[in-house]
């Protein structure tokens, strides 16, 4: 988990390096220079394209087999890929700031986006609306399978709809293309995606790390059997007792 996070950093310090030292401007672009933000903004939407299926397969997986780990492994997926989703986001409205002359301005693109990221809240809005263990992993797991299955409609199918197409100003395909970016766009991308994809597999390892010592502080809490009253993170309540708070050291005996 560590290297790989190193390796990101590493990787991101060689990326913007990359974009603006070695990527030349993008002459079929209204502002050539700031077209190189596409070697950020893509390659974040593929990884969170990737999380989300991710999340999804996992919640499959618990729904079968009712293991707590395919349950944390799937809200991880799911955490990381709903990060990733806003960073695509932010960087397509600076993109179409500077393109277009308007962040936002309801293109089907970004409504799409949006739609599949309110998706996504409400998946950890359930999450934390519901105090039963087995019950939230259930119900989130799904959850998020149909959330899953929504990522290809509202990403892929929809906005490639010839009528919506048309009303679209943004560059769809524009990797997939032949010839639509050159040689220096092309590696940054891939190099951007391989980064990226460091990146989202630390955090996803990082998360689970934490969701196994939420797990060791929940089995603390029962064993002190003084009741739950603080929680941590999404779906943990610890004991005043376990946390060291709210309680007075106890006599030593003599």
């Amino acid at each position: 988990m560590r290297v790989a996070l190193w390796l990101a950093w590493l990787g991101m310090l060689a990326l913007v390096g990359l974009a603006y030292l070695w990527v030349p401007p993008a002459q079929a672009f209204k502002e050539p220079e700031t077209a190189r933000i596409i070697v950020f903004h893509v390659p974040a939407a593929f990884i969170s394209v990737g999380c989300f299926l991710l999340g999804g397969f996992f919640g499959w997986r618990y729904l079968r087999r009712r293991d707590p780990m395919d349950d944390a492994r799937s809200c991880a997926c799911n955490e990381v890929g709903l990060l990733f989703g806003v960073l695509t986001t932010v960087t397509g409205m600076v993109f179409a700031q500077q393109q277009w002359g308007k962040a936002w301005h309801w293109d089907p693109r970004q409504t799409t986006i949006v739609i599949q990221l309110l998706i996504y809240a409400a998946y950890f809005a359930l999450r934390a609306s519901i105090e039963d263990e087995s019950q939230r992993a259930l119900r989130s797991a799904g959850y998020t399978v149909f959330a899953a299955l929504t990522v290809p409609l509202l990403i892929f199918i929809i906005p490639r709809i010839p009528a919506i197409a048309e009303m679209s100003l943004h560059p769809s395909n524009v990797v997939a293309q032949k010839g639509a970016l050159d040689f220096h766009y092309r590696t940054a991308f891939y190099f951007g995606v391989l980064v990226y994809a460091l990146m989202a597999f630390g955090m996803y390892r990082l998360r689970l790390q934490v969701f196994a010592l939420e797990e060791q502080i929940r089995e603390l809490a029962e064993r002190s059997g003084s009741g739950d009253r603080y929680r941590v993170g999404w779906n943990l309540r610890v004991s005043p007792v376990a946390e060291g708070a709210d309680s007075e050291p106890a006599e030593k005996a003599p």
